[in-house]
């Protein structure tokens, strides 16, 4: 008996990236800011002296900024723009992992980029009649781009290669699917 909706969702979990290692780091952050804050706290009740900063002294501080030198508050305020412009493009951004999947009827499969990227250099390297060594291959969110490096005193035909290529990206049946570009490197190699 296969189920479908629970195919789709681990091969979503294996090739997205989790968001968790951002979260734990956040939280771990403010527990310690606001242990350390609630910590000062009850010495200052109990008259002790401040680990750091005094809470009175703290919010003096914060309310006399104001007068500080405006560069100061300038970069300050950079600072923590540039923070929280970060956080909010890694919360919205697609965290992407290196891999591909696919359910069929009772299996879900994930390939990673790196073996679809050897596949196509293999295939790239045969149709071409060259080394693999001179075959180089980066597969991106949607795109595969395939770099042949040519030898000396030979001639590629690159729509041989782009057909071999593409004949070979239409046997896969991931998602989200490639398309590919063969182009001809500008050095060469000594034959």
């Amino acid at each position: 008996m296969s189920n479908p909706a629970l195919y789709r969702r681990v091969v979503r979990r294996e090739t997205h990236s989790p968001r968790s290692g951002l979260a734990i780091t956040i939280a771990i952050v403010l527990v310690v800011v606001l242990a350390w804050l609630g910590t000062e706290s009850v010495l200052a009740a109990i008259g002790q002296p401040a680990l750091l900063v005094a809470p009175q002294d703290a919010v003096t501080a914060v309310l006399s900024a104001a007068a500080a030198p405006a560069p100061l508050l300038v970069a300050l305020g950079a600072v923590v723009a540039v923070v929280g412009l970060v956080l909010i493009v890694m919360s919205l951004a697609p965290a992407r992992r290196g891999r591909r999947g696919a359910t069929i009827d009772r299996t879900a499969a994930i390939v990673d980029d790196r073996v679809i990227a050897q596949s196509l250099a293999n295939t790239a390297s045969y149709a071409g009649d060259v080394d693999p060594s001179q075959v180089t291959v980066s597969v991106g969110a949607r795109r595969a781009r395939v770099e042949i490096t040519r030898t000396s005193g030979r001639t590629l035909n690159t729509r041989e290669i782009q057909e071999a290529v593409d004949a070979e990206l239409a046997t896969y049946d991931y998602r989200p699917a490639l398309r590919a570009t063969v182009r001809l490197s500008e050095k060469g190699t000594v034959g």
